[in-house]
């Protein structure tokens, strides 16, 4: 079934709740203070039974202008509206006003009421009928059904409701797919029950029981219970009226403003790109850097305006900007908002979120401009890609960054592989995915580090892959680093042989003073065997000939030479004849001794000790009590 929220606009005491309680028998004026003024402060919740026996949602919304704000907290969740004016004032500021929000919040069907026609002539009624006409012209009113109606004489509210219900026929059904999202508009406590908070359903379904997330605080909620139109409901559907039963949150926990929505489907941020435009009939413009109210679904904002291509926005004009909120909030491509004047406190526009999530933009950057355009215009694919490229560093999953960006994922994946086919995006592992573009920023800068380093030690095969990886700068994502390190060597711009890392056309070339050198470090190890030479004054004694140190090192990293200790290495052959003899050893008994080894091998007990503990260091041995077994 077809769910829809009808709200009502208009200025204050035109007759907007006297008008409901007459459709629907309900008083929407709770509040001491309503009654006592007369006026709507707060938001007011009904329920209307149509003709079609469908039950349809009734926000009543405050007049008055010192009310607006709670006007606004009701606006956003409306599927269609009633402009409410009074046969005996006619037009008013907050008509006006609110015929703007309505406008700009994206409202695309309504019906103008006439009200109080009973305190006027009919003629009078016609004029004010007329005047309204002219108003709406231009806007989704201009062709609305104006109804004149009089609640004291209950004339006018069947043919009235007769127009909501096919109003409501008209209207596309509200998708239930996909995350849920509910702006909170109202926070209470329940004796027995705890915290209770209401909202218009956005998108999406809600359960009872449902495991959720209360934004943009990013805190896990449970829902106890649900009532749908104050009746108990299992579950709650997009464009319905819900109050949401979540007592293991206190009520000075939740603000209005705050949105309970499904796990890791909304990203806090504290930017907005917009496409942004000014009222027509307003007096003032907004300048670049203007101090702002931003009204977002249920939550008012403080921020400030970055326009991206001119110094100023004068009525009736529009352009991209990005606004900079002081205070972190949850928001959506598409969604609608308005804006008021700081001080004083006016409504002077409003438009259409282009990204919930975007990078920092400079003013007067063309490419960013340019970014923009695709994000209001552009493909599904365009605007996959810009977010690839939008998002450098931060590897997302694909899950993850189509939430951030509003794109639907299905839909996506499908895409993303054919950008991938193309090579225009690079798949890192599972769905994860990078632009070619930074792809090649991380190829630059492992061929740059890796040529310093080649040129510094020439006779070193390459760099550790530990040295690598922090090199890359990355942060600690392993996984992320490995899996790029990888596309580097598919594409053969490195190699890596046994956890060296080296440029793919790297080779050590020995000179003819280096290879004498290689021989006599390598023949004077052979010859003592397993009496190695003390490693520091061996080196400190040739210390004077500039290339031994390197060559040493060169002979350490061709496994060459194997480093027992800080002050024995010993020649690979001789290390392979020790392990040999634990082989031989460890075939006819369990554990290998040291005394055993040691004179297996002829060597002394403090070559012997080093031997074996690196065998354990390696995973060759483990030690135990009594000696050495094989692992």
């Amino acid at each position: 079934m077809k769910n829809v929220i009808i709200g009502t606009a208009g200025h204050v005491d035109h007759g907007k709740t006297c008008l409901i309680k007459a459709l629907t028998g309900i008083d929407t004026d709770r509040l001491k203070e309503e009654k006592k003024r007369g006026i709507t402060i707060e938001l007011g919740f009904a329920y209307l039974d149509l003709n079609n026996g469908q039950r349809a949602g009734i926000v009543d919304v405050p007049g008055h202008e010192k009310f607006v704000r709670n006007m606004l907290a009701g606006a956003g969740g409306m599927d269609l509206c009633m402009l409410v004016v009074a046969a005996d004032e006619g037009i008013m500021p907050q008509t006006v006003e609110h015929l703007d929000i309505l406008s700009i919040l994206g409202i695309k069907k309504g019906v103008i009421v006439i009200t109080k026609t009973d305190l006027v002539e009919k003629d009078f009624a016609e004029l004010v009928a007329e005047d309204v006409a002219e108003l709406v012209k231009g806007t989704f009113l201009e062709n609305a059904p104006i109804v004149p109606v009089s609640v004291y004489e209950e004339k006018g509210l069947e043919e009235l409701k007769k127009v909501l219900t096919d109003l409501c026929d008209s209207l596309p059904e509200r998708s239930e797919e996909g995350h849920f999202r509910l702006p909170i508009d109202r926070v209470f406590t329940l004796k027995g029950f705890g915290t209770i908070v209401t909202g218009t359903l956005m998108e999406g379904k809600l359960k009872k029981d449902q495991n959720i997330v209360l934004y943009p605080e990013n805190e896990p909620v449970k829902v106890r219970s649900l009532q749908v139109h104050s009746k108990d409901a299992d579950v709650a559907y997009a464009g319905q009226r819900v109050a949401v039963n979540v007592p293991d949150r206190k009520k000075e926990e939740i603000l209005r403003g705050d949105v309970l929505a499904t796990s890791d489907s909304l990203y806090p941020t504290m930017m907005v790109d917009v496409k942004l435009e000014v009222l027509k009939h307003t007096e003032r413009s907004i300048k670049h850097g203007s101090r702002v109210h931003v009204y977002h679904g249920t939550k008012e904002l403080l921020g400030k305006v970055a326009l991206m291509g001119r110094e100023e926005l004068k009525a009736g004009e529009s352009d991209y900007a990005q606004l900079r909120l002081e205070e972190k909030t949850v928001i959506r491509k598409g969604d609608h908002f308005v804006l008021r004047f700081y001080s004083p406190v006016e409504t002077i526009g409003g438009g259409v979120v282009l990204d919930g999530c975007p990078k920092k933009h400079r003013k007067n950057d063309k490419k960013a401009y340019e970014t923009f355009k695709i994000k209001e215009h552009g493909t599904e694919s365009e605007r996959i890609e810009l977010a690839y490229l939008e998002h450098q560093g931060k590897f997302f999953t694909l899950k993850e960054l189509m939430n951030k960006c509003s794109l639907d994922r299905n839909q996506a994946r499908n895409l993303v592989k054919k950008l991938a086919e193309t090579g225009i995006l690079v798949q890192l592992f599972d769905e994860v995915y990078i632009h070619q573009e930074e792809m090649k920023l991380y190829e630059k800068r492992v061929v740059k580090f890796l040529d310093a380093f080649h040129k510094e030690f020439p006779l070193k095969e390459g760099m550790g892959i530990e040295e690598a990886r922090n090199k890359l700068q990355l942060g600690s994502n392993t996984k992320v680093i490995d899996a790029i390190l990888d596309v580097l060597k598919k594409n053969k711009i490195i190699k890596e042989d046994k956890g060296v890392i080296s440029n793919y056309r790297f080779k050590v070339v020995v000179k003819e003073d280096e290879d004498a050198l290689l021989r006599e470090i390598t023949e004077a190890y052979l010859a003592f065997g397993f009496a190695p030479l003390a490693t520091e004054l061996y080196m400190k004694e040739h210390s004077k000939q500039k290339k031994f140190k390197p060559v040493f090192t060169s002979l350490l990293n061709k496994k060459v030479l194997i480093r027992l200790d800080d002050q024995y290495c010993l020649h690979k052959d001789f290390y392979e004849k020790a392990k040999q003899a634990v082989r031989e050893i460890a075939a006819k008994k369990t554990v290998v001794e040291l005394g055993e080894f040691r004179e297996s091998i002829g060597c002394s007990r403090r070559v012997a000790v080093p031997i074996l503990e690196h065998f354990d260091k390696t995973g060759f041995t483990v030690k135990t009590s009594e000696g050495r077994i094989l692992k």
